[in-house]
């Protein structure tokens, strides 16, 4: 994925470079856009662990604990990590890459609610992509509070902030689409109680949760329809005993214009990295997965996937009593 980085902006008739404040420079040292990165364990979890290590050193007699020598390889990628370069996502343009939109042109969409701006010399074009990108940018500095016109308002910078209507309109645009105040937020003014229909959501994974939230949040009643006896869709954890695995939606593929990027701060969910070599290790925790053991285990996965594949695609076995199958489903039959 292309990365671009922040650039200057124009004020009408003079040239404004943007200061480090207003672009928000910082370094992100655990992650950046293009890197997956997964989410680290809960926190209740990690208390837990952490009080279970120091009682045991409390019962133990003290001993000397050697640290052992890093191979050069984890040394440089620990070091790669630390000079991570700015995160990609700050910036006019960098929160514009974020919300997946481009930040030196209208959208289609744009063009068409905004004929006027579209119509217009280029100059109304820079102060209308100043405008929107900047909405952005404040948004994505602090998504853990709903960014209202009047606090939008107070923020954009002269001349920019002289037509209020046009700040108005970007503000709905932008608000409507879902750009800006989504997610897990606090919200400035309560809803209405009043409701202007009643809409219908068939699924409850994250995609049919986020546009009810949204719908919700936009003044209407909204049912939710899910065929399972969960919430979450693919996103699922999975618990037995002290054994917690995640099914889905455990790792993070790349956070510019990823609006998980943004969820994960919105309920404060560290992120670590994930390095291009990810060694396995046993269920004691103590002892790495021999090579030879997990070769074995990914020929065994891949044939499993193929199975499946040639039962879907060749012998057309897609549907159990006249119901479509699930991969788990076929991947069961396989393995039976």
């Amino acid at each position: 994925m292309d990365q671009k980085e922040a650039g200057n902006t124009k004020r009408t008739g003079e040239n404004l470079e943007e200061d480090d404040s207003r672009r928000g420079k910082k370094k992100r040292t655990n992650t950046k856009a293009g890197d997956n990165t997964s989410a680290g364990p809960p926190a209740d979890e990690a208390s837990t662990s952490s009080g279970a290590s120091s009682a045991s050193a409390a019962s133990a007699p003290a001993a000397e604990v050697k640290e052992e020598p890093k191979p050069e390889k984890i040394e440089k990628e620990d070091a790669e990590a630390e000079n991570d370069p700015d995160d990609p996502t700050v910036g006019l343009e960098g929160a514009a890459f974020q919300s997946r939109i481009p930040a030196d042109k209208l959208t289609t969409l744009e063009g068409s609610l905004f004929s006027d701006i579209a119509a217009a010399p280029a100059t109304s074009h820079k102060i209308f992509l100043y405008i929107r990108n900047r909405t952005l940018q404040l948004w994505l500095a602090n998504p853990l509070q709903e960014l209202t016109y009047e606090g939008l308002l107070a923020q954009i910078e002269p001349p920019y902030n002289s037509d209020t209507v046009l700040i108005a309109r970007i503000h709905a645009y932008l608000n409507r689409h879902g750009y800006i105040n989504f997610g897990i937020f606090k919200r400035a003014k309560t809803l209405l109680p009043k409701k202007f229909g009643t809409v219908i959501v068939v699924g409850a994974g994250i995609a049919g949760l986020a546009a009810a939230q949204q719908l919700h949040s936009f003044g209407f009643q909204v049912i939710v329809l899910e065929a399972r006896e969960r919430v979450g869709g693919r996103i699922a954890t999975f618990r037995k005993g002290p054994y917690v695995a995640d099914l889905g939606a455990m790792v993070v593929t790349g956070l510019g214009g990823n609006p998980v990027n943004v969820l994960s701060k919105q309920i404060n969910m560290e992120l670590l990295r994930i390095r291009q070599k990810c060694p396995l290790f046993e269920a004691n925790g103590s002892s790495q997965v021999a090579k030879e053991k997990d070769e074995m285990v990914e020929r065994e996965f891949n044939r499993l996937l193929e199975a499946t594949s040639f039962l879907s695609h060749q012998l057309d076995f897609n549907y159990i009593n006249n119901k479509p199958i699930s991969l788990g489903e076929a991947l069961e039959w396989v393995i039976k």
